[in-house]
């Protein structure tokens, strides 16, 4: 199957497999329109021999042979359905594991792509609709053209000429909702971004009142998606109505020609009938695909929105290599959103050893997030590098590299599925793991009190834990198994005096175990088992060294003996 040059080559390299399914589909075409003839074939002996004869015997053997050929058509038309529906299956099964791979890495790039499965399901239904049935049979209509010129050139001129102008207006139709298709697709998929920002956000569109807003905002981006699409529609239909009312007025020139033929003894009764069947039968996919545009035009964008997630280039797999000891190193490391100008963060250099836990510390739009994200290989870094143990994290093959790290983004995000599975990232773990995970983070007791313990379902935000509960079960997850770097992203942002102090437990056992930890935190009373801290400012390093050292200086009055005494607080 060629595609054109907009396309890239892992699409191409992609559908080059189903060049089998394509032939053998254009195939079972050409049978399916060749038996079609005999319905005018038998117009012709029925009308030119059967009545002139008066013969039973002729017309019951003509009757069960076009029958058997109709059988046999309507035969391989199921077969050939059944041909794209299993090459819709296959193209989805294909490509469906690296499109969503795709897709997460896109979004944690910050590049949104829309729902790019979306557009997958809308590729696949395509190729399973009656618009792909009826493209496979317009390279056919030539056939029924070619046998109306052999009943008489008058017939076959002016099918043709029919067809030349049914064609010429679908080729206007596409032209004129080309344009307002684009428009819809891109409000659409506007309009699902802002749902599902707002289902993400439903707790405060409700605490702020923002609902009336919200919604007035997305009705105004949904009504310009349905303006753009019912203008697309009405071109469409208007160009459909012209189309049926040239197919129909072909059908009475053919028939009146016909006639006039037939008078003039120049074609037989049975050719006129043919005629006007041939002309129906040779203009019916045209006629089809002009009914579908729409669906066509929009699968084909969908196809090209695919392909485009297809070409992002995924973190190359690696070579495995040895469990780390946990030394970090950051060198001269910079990343700038992509599409900015200004740097989120500059020239960062420092360096971990193994076992050393280091808080960063900084104002708001300090970029602390975003370095603990580079830190853990969520992110690729615009310039510079980040290592772990002399290994880069960004290239590091993810699935290995997830073994030896722990992460608590600042969003918390779990996901929907049971508390174990969450902890267990999903992975075949032993419940002796999961559970030593969450004693570690101190979170066992907690789970045990709920109804159904570690099989309580979770929904996708989490619920219906409360915050300080997802985040102590994300604190679990982090823990999971023996990591050597773990990486905290304000972890005690929503826990209690109880929650506080185990994490404080938790970091002291990493501590123990030797593992790396960097921490992200605002509260000084977190601070208190860490061993240095590293200040942020304006994307910069502005210090770093040992906390008993820096936080006096940057935070009056701090304490680091206060602080440990008083974490509970």
């Amino acid at each position: 199957m060629q595609l054109p040059s907009k396309f890239s080559t892992t699409l191409g390299t992609g559908l080059a497999g189903y060049r089998l399914y394509i032939l053998w589909a254009g195939v079972f075409s050409l049978a399916i329109n060749v038996l079609t003839l005999s319905i005018p074939l038998y117009s012709i002996q029925l009308f030119d021999r059967v009545l002139s004869s008066g013969s039973g015997a002729t017309l019951f053997v003509l009757t069960v042979a076009v029958l058997g050929g109709l059988a046999a058509a309507s035969l391989l038309e199921d077969v050939r359905t059944r041909l794209l529906v299993s090459l819709g299956i296959r193209f989805d099964a294909q490509l469906a594991t690296q499109v969503f791979e795709r897709q997460i890495e896109a979004s944690g790039q910050g590049a949104v792509r829309g729902h790019v499965i979306r557009d997958l399901d809308n590729v696949r239904h395509v190729l399973t609709g009656s618009g792909t049935i009826a493209l496979f049979d317009l390279p056919w209509s030539p056939i029924f053209i070619g046998v109306c010129f052999y009943l008489h050139p008058l017939l076959g001129v002016i099918n043709l000429g029919g067809a030349v102008m049914v064609f010429g207006l679908a080729m206007l139709n596409q032209w004129l909702v080309a344009g307002p298709l684009r428009e819809s697709a891109r409000k659409s998929d506007e309009s699902y971004r802002l749902t599902d920002c707002a289902l993400g956000n439903a707790e405060t569109v409700r605490a702020l009142g923002m609902l009336p807003d919200i919604v007035r905002r997305w009705s105004i981006v949904r009504n310009e998606a349905i303006a753009a699409q019912a203008s697309a529609s009405s071109r469409n239909a208007a160009i459909s109505s012209l189309i049926k009312f040239l197919r129909y007025g072909l059908q009475v020139t053919v028939m009146g020609a016909g006639a006039w033929l037939a008078v003039n003894r120049e074609i037989s009764s049975g050719a006129l009938f043919a005629a006007s069947l041939l002309s129906t039968r040779a203009l019916m996919p045209i006629d089809q695909i002009v009914g579908v545009w729409r669906q066509l035009l929009s699968g084909w964008t969908a196809l090209a929105r695919v392909d485009a997630a297809l070409a992002m280039q995924l973190p190359p797999r690696s070579l495995k290599l040895p469990t780390p000891a946990g030394r970090l190193t950051l060198d001269s490391l910079s990343f700038t959103v992509p599409g900015g100008r200004a740097p989120t963060l500059s020239n960062i250099s420092f360096i971990v050893e193994p076992g050393e836990a280091v808080g960063i510390v900084g104002a708001s739009a300090a970029g602390k997030s975003t370095l603990a994200r580079l830190i853990i290989g969520a992110i690729r870094p615009s310039g510079g590098s980040v290592r772990l143990d002399g290994a880069e994290t960004w290239s590091w093959d993810r699935e290995d590299f997830g073994k030896h790290a722990g992460y608590v983004s600042q969003n918390i995000e779990l996901f929907e599925g049971t508390i174990a599975e969450n902890i267990a990232r999903f992975k075949e773990v032993s419940g002796e793991a999961i559970v030593e995970a969450a004693r570690l983070a101190g979170v066992h007791e907690m789970i045990l009190a709920l109804p159904r313990g570690y099989e309580t379902q979770l929904l996708a935000n989490g619920a219906p834990l409360s915050g300080g509960q997802r985040q102590r079960i994300a604190l679990a997850r982090a823990a999971l198994g023996a990591p050597r770097l773990v990486v905290l992203d304000e972890p005690n942002s929503n826990l209690d005096g109880e929650g506080e102090a185990a994490l404080q437990a938790l970091l002291a056992t990493l501590k123990k175990r030797g593992v790396t930890v960097i921490m992200i935190a605002h509260r000084p009373s977190v601070l208190a088992t860490l061993d240095k801290v590293l200040v942020l400012r304006g994307g910069t390093v502005s210090e770093f060294g040992p906390i008993d050292r820096i936080m006096p200086r940057i935070a009056p009055g701090f304490s680091l003996t206060q602080t440990r005494i008083g974490g509970r607080a």
